[in-house]
């Protein structure tokens, strides 16, 4: 296997990483494996759009600003689903604040009342 066909496949691998974190249960508290993906993601974007992979130069150039362009994609569209997921636990835990406040609330009411 040649260098181009091998960076064609870690490529292939990175995309394939991007899909897979955000089906293991509980990816968005695991923020160091979220993270340390999207800066390899931006390595490699980076690496893609300045270098290039060997063998595509010239005419075949648009093979490194689509792998580049598509990580970015996965980039922001990562970026998205964590805030997403960020808001909505966000929305829960403040539900069960809420009705723990109401508890003890309560709580402190009928201690008064007594």
């Amino acid at each position: 296997m040649d260098l181009s066909t091998a960076l064609i496949l870690g490529v292939a691998g990175i995309l394939g990483m991007n899909q897979m974190i955000f089906r293991l249960p509980g990816w968005e508290t695991r923020r160091a494996v979220f993270w340390s993906l999207q800066g390899l993601n931006l390595v490699i974007i980076t690496a893609l759009l300045a270098i290039g992979i060997p063998g595509f130069q010239g005419a075949t150039k648009v093979v490194n600003w689509v792998l580049g362009l598509l990580l970015v994609h996965h980039v922001i569209s990562n970026n998205g689903r964590l805030a997403a997921a960020l808001r909505d636990g966000r929305t829960e835990s403040d539900t069960a604040l809420d009705q723990r406040r109401e508890q003890i609330k309560s709580a402190l009411r009928s201690s008064q009342e007594e």
